[in-house]
């Protein structure tokens, strides 16, 4: 029998065996896995109600948070493609990567509110503008309301290619125009397992994401510690007092 290697196993595995732990901490809110699956999953169903079918690129403008870690599974489940944006860069290299990479959808934080009104100018490709916070004029819904439109349910893991383009990441453009590399399924499940090959004492171990999940997904991380169901707690900005 052929099984194909996707993350998404490691999603289904964190809620079947570590499902009453709390997996993702994230500022004031906190998930167990089985909630934190369950959220990926509304975002999964719910995408396709707002015009995103299989190979759409839905781009995050955020710092880490628990949306974000969201969207590297729900996102993936709708056979769409994740797009973590680098949000140190400029207007107009923000503006290039939309243009280039035909995204479909943003998602951001209200703190890039003000970039995200010229962006919205400058790419008229993107279709759906969600901001993660409260509402704002330019934003065509939020994302909790987004997610209440889906509904729970687990991805038929038989049905998914796994060569298929789960994510997608510019360079941050230090030798030029920033340059898009995409990762396979195939390529986020094996890495993974080589990342946690790494790991120890992972009954007590917890997993500060101080990595912006921007920067080479996020050195595999988000799919090695689900796959172990270890907490995840999203540094929003590394604070060295903080940390």
């Amino acid at each position: 029998m052929f099984i194909p290697l996707t993350p998404l196993r490691f999603l289904h595995r964190a809620g079947d065996v570590y499902g009453h732990k709390i997996g993702v901490v994230s500022g004031e809110h906190q998930f167990t896995y089985a909630q934190f699956a369950e959220r990926c999953e509304r975002l999964a169903t719910a995408l396709p109600k707002f015009g995103i079918v299989p190979g759409d690129r839905v781009a995050y403008l955020s710092f880490n948070n628990h949306q974000l870690l969201e969207g590297y599974y729900g996102v993936v489940q709708a056979r769409a493609i994740v797009m973590p944006l680098n949000v140190r860069l400029s207007e107009n290299e923000l503006t290039t990567i939309l243009c280039h990479s035909g995204a479909k959808m943003l998602m951001f934080e209200n703190d890039f509110a003000p970039m995200v009104e010229k962006l919205r100018k400058s790419c008229p490709d993107v279709k759906q503008w969600v901001t993660f916070d409260a509402p704002v004029p330019f934003a065509d819904l939020t994302y909790e309301f987004l997610i209440s439109q889906g509904h729970p349910e687990r991805a038929d893991i038989f049905s998914y290619d796994e060569m298929a383009i789960a994510e997608l990441f510019y360079t941050s453009g230090s030798t030029g125009t920033p340059k898009g590399v995409t990762l396979a399924h195939r390529t986020l499940y094996l890495h993974a397992l080589d990342v946690g090959c790494l790991y120890k004492d992972i009954e007590t171990t917890v997993d500060l994401h101080t990595i912006p999940m921007f920067h080479a997904n996020g050195w595999g991380r988000p799919q090695c510690s689900t796959m172990q169901g270890i907490k995840q707690v999203m540094v929003r900005r590394f604070e060295p007092a903080f940390v």
